[in-house]
């Protein structure tokens, strides 16, 4: 059957106190997918936001997703609706600077549809792209630099099997650019991530036969031709490094932190370390430097530790790569998987109130149970280097409260840092943004997503005491705490010393964005 596209421009008709609050209604949760800025190619500078959700199920065997754009200044609302098959997958929405990028898979008619829309809401190309096979349709899409189109990857088939990827550079009217085929007779190559600028395409390329025996490595393309700069294999003779963070400078150098493992076996149940990697543009390295949890970064743990629990051990999930000065800063927060024993006949009910859960709830494996666990985000943990790599500093910095979420399949099985990159893209961690204040210090915002009667906002320097401010939300009267509890709660950049507010109230079926002041 084919996809009709249908288009509604509208203004939201609701505005509250004097044009600091907008509200969406009508929101079921069980597709609500949070509330993301919309960024420049740096990530610092925003034009609005954006959410998505289904509203209705539309005509027979559709569904109905409404896109929602909200713009800087929280006074207005404007939306777009797109119909899609009932079995069809949301993979993912991006924005490159000038548009969004809706990408959906189609499985059943085996097919991936494109969408392209501008600010306003109006469609500005589509496109349906046929596979040969139901499982070919499949594809994640990536925004490129400066709003010059978009990044696709997509599976590539060698006699029937899926023996790699097509990484795909497509423009804004979605024409094709370039295509490189990268395929292997043994085992699996698959993109993790990708990063790029006007110059160059970074992605972290896995290969292997298991995820025990994956090889990562960092693959560096010219962005204007799709040829190879350079590679660099993750494993350097006695560990392996694991995705989190990869910048790229203004000559094109990476700036890489994230976890590492002990040994040449890709797995991501715990970590051995943290580590921080510089290589040129060339792709020589500047630095190298790992830290290891257990001589250098669980010795000070233990000065916040609020005890054990039954699961795994904490591990440190890296979110952003801050440069303040001649200083690099990586900004992570601890983690810990722990074994959920309760039945489902309590943490159903209790999760459906608070709406702190991730994945299919209404799930039942052939024993009729509802597989889960619960993810526990502890405090943060920040490492402090010098512009040569040194480590200066290691800062925890605890919190009164942790934030837990039960994760329900297909989440439930994977690997702790895996699930930590799920959780980070729905928008559980507390960490929001590092921005400067009136001061021209950096600070870093932070959401305390653990109340839900009363959903917090805290500022910390990252400088000497690591200064802890709370923020007072002004606006927060405009959304009724009483009649249901926040779901969901995010803070994100504006301009200056603004900050928008998102919160979702899965009971009142209600997103309520606020413009607050960090002064």
């Amino acid at each position: 059957m084919k996809k009709v596209f249908l288009l509604s421009i509208a203004i939201l008709l609701t505005t509250l106190g004097n044009t600091q609050s907008v509200e969406i209604e009508g929101v079921r949760g069980y597709k609500f997918n949070g509330v993301s800025p919309i960024l420049d190619s740096k990530g610092e500078s925003v034009s609005g936001y954006y959410t998505h959700y289904l509203v209705d199920k539309g005509e027979k065997g559709m569904r109905t997703l409404e896109f929602s754009i909200i713009d800087k200044g929280v006074t207005k609302v404007t939306t777009a609706q797109i119909e899609l098959h009932k079995w069809a997958t949301l993979n993912n929405t991006v924005f490159n600077g000038k548009y969004f990028l809706i990408s959906y898979d189609d499985r059943k008619n085996s097919q991936i549809v494109f969408t392209v829309l501008d600010l306003e809401g109006n469609v500005f190309a589509t496109e349906n792209i046929v596979s040969d096979k139901k499982r070919g349709a499949t594809s994640v899409v990536y925004p490129a630099a400066n709003g010059e189109g978009f990044y696709v990857v997509r599976p590539a088939f060698v006699k029937n099997r899926v023996k790699g990827h097509y990484l795909e550079k497509i423009g804004n009217n979605l024409e094709k650019l370039w295509t490189i085929e990268d395929i292997t007779d043994k085992g699996y190559i698959g993109i993790a991530a990708l990063v790029n600028n006007n110059d160059r395409v970074v992605v972290w390329r896995e290969h292997g036969t298991g995820i025990k025996k994956l090889k990562p490595q960092i693959v560096s393309y010219d962005a204007s031709t799709g040829e190879t700069v350079f590679s660099r294999d993750g494993f350097d003779g006695e560990s392996t490094i694991l995705y989190n963070q990869i910048r790229i400078d203004a000559d094109n150098n990476l700036l890489i932190g994230g976890a590492y493992v002990a040994g040449e076996k890709y797995k991501t149940v715990n970590n051995t370390g943290v580590y921080l990697l510089k290589l040129t543009s060339d792709g020589e390295e500047e630095f190298y430097t790992k830290i290891v949890t257990k001589e250098e970064i669980q010795p000070i743990l233990k000065q916040v530790s609020k005890g054990v629990s039954l699961g795994s051990k904490d591990k440190v999930w890296c979110e952003d790569l801050v440069i303040d000065g001649d200083e690099i800063v990586i900004v992570s927060e601890m983690f810990r998987k722990n074994f959920n024993p309760k039945p489902q006949i309590v943490q159903g009910p209790r999760d459906l109130i608070t709406g702190k859960f991730i994945g299919d709830i209404g799930y039942r494996n052939e024993s009729g149970k509802a597989p889960k666990v619960t993810f526990e985000i502890m405090d943060y943990i920040l490492f402090k280097f010098a512009k040569d790599g040194a480590l200066i500093e290691i800062k925890p910095i605890a919190k009164e409260k942790y934030n837990k979420l039960t994760v329900y399949t297909p989440y439930v099985n994977l690997y702790g840092m895996s699930m930590a990159a799920v959780v980070e893209r729905l928008g559980w961690f507390d960490y929001g943004f590092t921005t400067t204040n009136s001061n021209g210090d950096k600070i870093m915002v932070c959401s305390n997503n653990a109340e839900a009667r009363k959903p917090q906002v805290f500022s910390y320097e990252l400088k000497d005491d690591f200064n802890k401010v709370q923020i007072n939300l002004k606006q927060e009267a405009n959304v009724n705490l009483d009649e249901g509890k926040v779901s969901y709660f995010k803070t994100m950049r504006n301009d200056g010393p603004k900050i928008a507010v998102a919160y979702y109230q899965r009971k009142l079926k209600r997103i309520t964005i606020n413009l607050e002041s960090l002064e």
